[in-house]
This record gives structure tokens, sequence and C-alpha cells, in this order.
């Protein structure tokens, strides 16, 4: 039994990933590949990595020492890089540390042999340099380049802005390394069929061309209503021979949470067969460890791109929090640098580190929202990746230690924001990096002229695309 996260990991019998969402059975529909399935409302050094978008890497010892053992902050075991300063992969050492009262395993027992397996899995390939030596050759976007917004921010007033391009990424998505990392472990798992959540489609998109490419079958399952707001990315979906599932809870909602919910499901049901590749850092451990291990890399490549172009860590770090992929990918590396302030922003209507309570949903315990009786409330977010009424464990760990500032915006903001990205830099953003560009400039301002703030851009979807032309961006 895994002792991770919680200090009583205890699997309980029959208690389902749903916490207090109904369980009231679903409906399949075909089985053909591709098709649409809808669930009712029953619910040692490797290769460098070259790239077109590669920049070269220049990073001391020295520094690599420093943002390895800085023991100014205690909040878990320091942290290794993966990246080393001449570019290469090195696996790293395994932690499964790091959430204080939160994570955990909260699942029904027919999932546990899956947990267990993935976990010494896991456990065996990151400490592999084959692994590693496969991994560069299919991550092929990395490394995705830092550049200055020159026209977003006026360095004689504020802070100089950086902008972490992860819209450069195959279909703009900022879970590449993540995504690529599980598909080569659901493979040495000897697993056929992989099955993913997705909110805004980049993300399904990028797993189903992946897993074209690597021969294994593709279930991406979407919220009813975030699939019906995205027709044509759900067809270039099935055109890359995925499977689409779409999903709705009891509630009225089809969105993440519902596709979180139905991927679970779906996992449990053809656990032999199937691999669930978890699209945010939520669920039972290990899922959260495994995306943070792989999303990591993403802060790795900020932190040696800031030492390259101005020889020093960020003065700040901000990104837009829906789920956490982007927050434990790009905050994991500075978390020991208290210099650093990480900041997070999360949508107005779905603010579960702002407004949420602890609370067990989705196989692990965390914050959300909910009401006295602990059934879970709706969310509600312009963007598909924001809109969900929980966060990953180890968000929750740090906004509840104070390691991490949490903000919020509203749907407004967030256009602006779009626009704003736009305007100045010619960037079409997605709609949940959008939700952190007024912070960032805010930010910006308050630290003052000679400081330095890193903004994660994620790439921009059809539903950003529709409502930036009805606001006349």
């Amino acid at each position: 039994m895994l002792l991770v996260g919680l200090q009583f990991q205890i699997p309980l019998p029959g208690l389902t990933a749903l916490s207090h969402e109904c369980e009231n059975g679903s409906q399949q529909g075909s089985t053909s590949t591709p098709t649409t399935c809808f669930i009712s409302d029953t619910e040692s050094p490797v290769t460098p990595i070259t790239s077109a978008t590669s920049q070269s890497l220049s990073w001391s010892s020295e520094v690599l020492l420093k943002v390895a053992t800085d023991p100014s902050w205690d909040y878990g075991t320091p942290y290794v890089p993966i990246l080393q300063p001449d570019g290469t992969l090195r696996p790293p050492p395994i932690s499964f540390s790091g959430y204080g009262p939160f994570g955990g395993q909260f699942v029904p027992e027919s999932i546990m042999g899956f947990l267990h397996e993935l976990t010494s899995t896991f456990e065996a390939a990151v400490s592999d340099p084959a692994f590693w030596a496969e991994y560069a050759t299919l991550q092929r976007s990395q490394h995705t380049p830092l550049t200055r917004a020159s026209k977003l921010s006026d360095p004689a007033t504020a802070a100089t802005i950086w902008l972490k391009r992860e819209d450069l990424n195959d279909y703009g998505s900022h879970k590449t390394r993540n995504i690529i990392g599980q598909l080569l472990l659901a493979r040495r798992m000897g697993r056929t069929e992989v099955v993913t959540d997705c909110a805004a489609a980049k993300h399904g998109t990028f797993t189903a061309a992946m897993c074209a490419r690597l021969g294994l079958q593709c279930v991406v399952v979407m919220g009813a209503d975030d699939a019906c707001a995205q027709e044509e990315d759900v067809l270039d979906m099935k055109m890359l021979g995925a499977k689409i599932v779409t999903a709705r809870t009891p509630s009225g909602m089809g969105s993440l949470r519902a596709a979180i919910t139905e991927a679970l499901r779906y996992s449990v049901r053809n656990y032999e067969t199937a691999y669930y590749l978890m699209g945010g850092p939520v669920g039972p451990s290990p899922l959260p460890t495994v995306t943070r291990t792989f999303q990591a890399l993403l802060g790795e490549e900020v932190a040696a791109q800031m030492h390259r172009e101005v020889g020093c860590q960020p003065d700040a770090v901000v990104t837009a929090v829906g789920s956490g992929c982007g927050a434990v990918g790009l905050f994991r590396p500075f978390l020991h640098s208290p210099a650093v302030r990480l900041v997070g922003v999360e949508g107005v209507h779905a603010a579960a580190l702002t407004e949420g309570s602890i609370g067990v949903l989705q196989g692990s315990r965390t914050l959300m929202l909910q009401n006295e009786d602990g059934q879970i409330l709706d969310s509600n977010s312009i963007s598909p990746d924001m809109n969900i009424s929980t966060v990953g464990p180890e968000v929750a760990y740090w906004k509840s230690v104070g390691r991490v500032e949490i903000k919020t915006a509203t749907d407004t903001d967030a256009l602006d924001g779009f626009k704003s990205l736009f305007d100045h830099e010619g960037i079409v953003s997605g709609l949940d990096s959008s939700h952190a560009v007024s912070a960032a400039l805010r930010l910006a301002r308050d630290l003052g002229p000679g400081k330095n703030v890193v903004l994660m851009v994620t790439g921009g979807d059809s539903i950003g695309m529709h409502d930036g032309r009805r606001l006349g961006v």
C-alpha cells in the first residue's frame, strides 16, 4: 500500500473516485474507432534535444547547485533538475512527498492494481537513462522560447515581462511534456489503449497525434458542452484516429469535471487494457507525482533560459491555474527559492484555491468548491481548462503553506488579457493563460524597473478565437 501525501493512506473498498457525485451508471455508444460516444446524464546522460524553437542553454554548475539545494524553503524534498547544464536529460531522484495533508488514494479496489503497477513502472522508467533518451526523441518542441514582451509593459516604469511561449508547442498545448512521458509509461506497461480527459481540445489533439505515432489506441473524454463548442477540433481528433467520449454530470455540467469523472470510470472498466493519462495533476497517487515529474521540465527550461538572458533567476513567475498542470510545471524548480514570487491566477467562478475547502474528489484529498453538505458546486469559466471545481493536491498544499500567491480573474479580465497579447505582441493566446495577463502587468508595475516577471502563454483555441472576434479583437 502506498504511503503518499496523506499520513493515513488507506484505499477504501467501495469509496468511489467521484466522492459526493452521483454514480448512476452510463450508456456507452459504438466502440468503432474513430467514433463519438455519449454518456448520459446519469453519470547516464542522453542526447541533447534540438528543435526549430530551441534556445541554447547556459547554466553554470554553481547556479544548478543553488537551484537544487537551496535550504531556505523546507516544504518538501530539495529539487534536483532533470535538465542538465549541457542540455541533456538525466534520471532524477524519485520523491512522492510534497503534498502535506493533501493527496492520497481514495479509489475502488478495482483500480488499485493499476495504481501499484503504474508506481513500479514509473519508478523503474524514470531511473532508466534509456527512457529519457527515447523521451528526448519524442519531445520535439522542447525547448519553447522565452521572449521579452517589449511592448506589453513600459520598461521605464515596470519590470520586464518575459513570455514562456508554450503556444509554439504542437497544437499549442503546455502539457506536451507530461503527455509524452505518460504515453511511454503506457507502452512500457503493455497497455494498448490510452484514455485521457480533455477540456481545451489542443491537449486531446496532441495526445491523439502522439498515440497515432506510437501505435496506441486513443480515447479522448470531453465534457459534452466543451465538445459541442469545439466541433472542428473534435473532428481533427477523430481524423487522427481517436474515439471521442462525451460526458455530463447529473448537475448538468458538461465540462472538465465531467470529463475527469468519466475518464476515471472508463479506466476502471477497462483497467486490463487501458492506461489513464490524467490531463492535470489531480487524481489518486501516483498520478499527481507522475504529472509533476514530467511537467517540471517546463520550469527547468525557464530557469536555464533566464540565466542565459539576464544571469539570474526571475523575480516572479505567473501562470493561470485550472487543475494546476501549468503551475506544477512552472513553479516546481523555484519552490526552494523564496526570493522568487510564485503567482497563480484562477477564474473568479472556478476558484477552488480561493473559495474552496478540503474534501475528497476524483481519488484524492484536495481543495474544492463544495457546499456545507459536501456536495460539489458547479464552476464556470470562459476557458474550458479553467472551468473545474477542484485543483491538484500539490498546488493546494502550496497555497495552504503560503508559498504561492493566488489571484482571481473574471471572464472580462481574460478577454482583456487575450486582446493585450494580441495587440501588443501579436500572439493569439489561449483563454486560460489570458486570465493571468492582468496579474502579470500589475506585478510588473509593483516590482518596478530592473526586475523580471515570467508569464506562461498557451496556444489559442477555437473558443478563444470565437469570443475574441465577437468582442472586436
